[in-house]
């Protein structure tokens, strides 16, 4: 899927990946510039002048581990998975932090992004997250590939993760409920987050910026090729 992007971009990428490398023909079809405060929104302190004059300084919220068995990770709205595809990108095994940078402006908090964090090592380049038979050659300028939130919620789920999810959500109509209510266990104003457990397997789910909308993924690699960040922008700083 794809859509217009909302807001502009500033950085170019120039990548090196695959599942944990690329060749470098994928390097040259997957250049796109992504934005810049990819990493920076995570950094301690952080503030971002808006082009409208307003102030958001943002600060970091880990929700905990993501539990990832197969390595194929899949970012959707979890009250709508029905059959969304993972990234194409093969992600390192093992439980690893989930963390949310949110963002305050003046009185109001919003979650801006969302990531995983793979390893302590920096990431050196970026390319878009993709699912199976996406190609960055076929956007248009101010487009992106992304995914659709109609619940107010974003999640990130390895595809074990995504299987108990269905299969709890289809189980009974009265699941729904059920994650709405745990996910008003940690609401404070504008914002809640869940980390969701089931038969050893788990998912991550969090309120996305402004709610619905249209949101980006992005990969980092370190200086080895090696991922080390899955972030999704939800749009919130220009």
């Amino acid at each position: 899927m794809k859509q217009i992007l909302p807001y502009l971009f500033s950085v170019v990428l120039s990548a090196t990946s695959c599942s944990q490398k690329r060749s470098n023909s994928d390097l040259a079809s997957n250049a796109y510039p992504v934005p810049k405060y990819l990493e920076k929104a995570y950094e301690k302190g952080f503030v971002h002048k808006g082009e409208d004059g307003g102030v958001y300084q943002l600060y970091v919220k880990e929700i905990g581990a993501l539990k990832i068995t197969e390595g194929k990770i899949i970012a959707c709205d979890p009250f709508l998975y029905d059959k969304d595809l993972p990234f194409e990108a093969t992600f390192p095994k093992g439980s690893f932090p989930v963390q949310l940078a949110i963002a305050k402006i003046a009185t109001d908090e919003r979650v801006a992004f969302s990531r995983i964090k793979f390893s302590e090592e920096m990431p050196v380049s970026w390319t878009m997250a993709l699912v199976a038979g996406q190609k960055i050659k076929d956007l248009k300028k101010d487009e992106i590939y992304g995914y659709g939130v109609d619940s107010g919620t974003g999640a990130l789920m390895d595809a074990s993760g995504a299987k108990e999810l269905k299969r709890f959500l289809t189980e009974k109509e009265d699941n729904y409920d059920v994650l709405i209510n745990l996910m008003d266990k940690s609401y404070q104003h504008t914002r809640s987050w869940l980390n969701w457990e089931s038969n050893q397997v788990n998912v991550m789910m969090f309120s996305s910026g402004y709610g619905d909308g249209f949101y980006a993924s992005y990969i980092g690699y370190d200086k080895n090729g090696h991922i080390c960040r899955l972030v999704t922008d939800f749009g919130v700083l220009e």
